[in-house]
């Protein structure tokens, strides 16, 4: 709580706008840098500097740090291969769906409407 309230107090005085975060955009972003080979290639090479740095031997607090940096690096290749996974999926479905015959298809019939009834009276009168 009292973190909370003195990282408002920081934010305040630096001015640093603080807009809500858009899932979707990120989603977008992550789904479509998936497939690109900079992306995964710029994953692999810094895992591999992160575990180079590891194996070279060093203190507790740049171990643990450096081992938060592998496991984020981690878990931004996953969610970006559920956001990919995700896409593909409902593209498959779409697809399915579109080369369905018109029998299988299922026929949506429109709401009935209520029709006016010609016989009301003016009870105000």
């Amino acid at each position: 709580m009292f973190r909370l309230f003195l990282t408002r107090i920081l934010l305040k005085l630096l001015r640093v706008p603080s807009q809500p975060i858009d899932e979707g955009k990120i989603r977008h972003w992550l789904w479509t840098a998936m497939p690109q080979q900079g992306f995964t290639d710029y994953i692999t090479k810094r895992d591999i500097t992160v575990l180079q740095q590891l194996g070279m031997g060093v203190q507790r607090e740049e171990y643990l740090t450096l081992l938060g940096q592998r496991i984020e690096i981690g878990l931004l290749l996953s969610h970006a291969k559920k956001a990919f996974e995700r896409v593909e999926k409902d593209r498959k479905l779409k697809v399915e769906a579109i080369k369905k015959t018109p029998k299988e298809r299922k026929i949506i019939k429109p709401e009935e409407k209520p029709q006016k009834n010609e016989n009301i009276t003016n009870k105000s009168s």
